[in-house]
C-alpha cells in the first residue's frame, strides 16, 4: 500500500462548517417550536421586536427567556432576574466542562466561542459526534452552533411578529399564555423524565416552599429560594439513588 493511499485527508474548515450545519438540521424543528412560543410570549409581555431579537441573540436559552419574561411581567427586581437566570443556566457550565476533553486542540478563544453558543440540543449532537470520532473540530462545532443560534433568533422574531399582528382584544385574552407555557414545559419535562418520582417530589417541594414564603417575601426572592431548595433536594436524592444502585 502506498503512502499516498494511507494518508487520511483532513476536511477543510469550510467543509467541516457545512457538516456541522447539516448535523444541526434534525434539531431545527425543536428550536422553531419553542422559539416561536418564546417570541410570542415576549410580545405579550410588552417587549418590542428589537428587544426580543436582542434577548434571543444575547441570552439564547429558551427556559431562561421564559423565566425572564415571567419575572419581568411580575415586576421583579433586576438582581433577582439575573440570579434566577444564572441558576437556571448553571447546567451549561456542567455541559461545557464535560465537553472540554474533546476541545483540547482548540485555542482559548475557540473554546469560549464554542461554550457560549452551547445548548441542550447542540450538546447532544456534539456528544454523538465525539463518541464516534473522539474529538470535535472547531469549524464543525461553529457550524452546528451558528445554525442553531440563527434559527432560534428567527423563530423568536417570527413568533413575536405573529403575536403583534393579533387584534388587541385577542392579545388581552392571551395573557394567560405565559402561565400556560410554564405548566406545559413542566408537564413535558415530567412525562419525558425517567425519574418521575424524583421530579414529582421536586415540584411538590417548590410549590410548598412558594406557598409558605410568598406571604413573607418578595415574589422574585421566593422564586430563587424555591428553585434552589427543590434543586438541592433533587440532586441529593439522585445521588442517594445512584449509591443504592451501585
Amino acid at each position: 500500500m502506498s503512502s499516498e493511499s494511507s494518508t487520511v485527508e483532513i476536511p477543510s474548515a469550510a467543509a467541516q462548517f457545512r457538516e456541522g450545519a447539516i448535523a444541526c438540521l434534525p434539531t431545527i424543528a425543536g428550536y422553531w417550536s419553542i422559539g416561536f412560543a418564546a417570541g410570542a410570549i415576549g410580545t405579550l409581555s410588552g417587549f418590542s421586536m428589537m428587544q426580543i431579537a436582542l434577548l434571543a441573540a444575547a441570552l439564547y436559552a429558551g427556559s431562561a427567556q421564559f423565566l425572564f419574561y415571567s419575572l419581568w411581567a411580575a415586576g421583579a427586581e433586576g438582581i433577582s432576574v439575573v440570579l434566577s437566570i444564572l441558576l437556571v443556566n448553571l447546567r451549561y457550565l456542567l455541559m461545557s466542562s464535560s465537553m472540554s476533553v474533546f476541545f483540547r486542540e482548540q485555542t482559548t478563544r475557540q473554546k469560549v466561542i464554542s461554550g457560549l453558543l452551547l445548548t441542550d440540543e447542540t450538546f447532544g449532537v456534539a456528544v454523538q459526534r465525539a463518541a464516534q470520532q473522539g474529538k470535535i473540530p472547531f469549524a464543525w462545532m461553529f457550524g452546528l452552533n451558528v445554525t442553531a443560534w440563527l434559527n432560534w433568533i428567527i423563530a423568536c422574531l417570527v413568533g413575536a411578529g405573529f403575536a403583534s399582528a393579533l387584534p388587541p382584544s385577542l392579545m388581552a385574552g392571551l395573557s394567560f399564555s405565559l402561565i400556560s407555557m410554564f405548566i406545559g414545559l413542566i408537564l413535558m419535562t415530567w412525562f419525558a423524565s425517567r425519574r418521575k418520582t424524583l421530579e414529582t417530589v421536586s415540584i411538590l417541594i417548590a410549590v410548598a416552599v412558594t406557598l409558605v414564603t410568598t406571604p413573607h417575601m418578595d415574589v422574585s426572592v421566593v422564586v430563587i429560594i424555591a428553585a434552589s431548595i427543590a434543586a438541592a433536594i433533587a440532586t441529593l436524592g439522585l445521588q442517594l439513588t445512584r449509591k443504592e444502585g451501585n
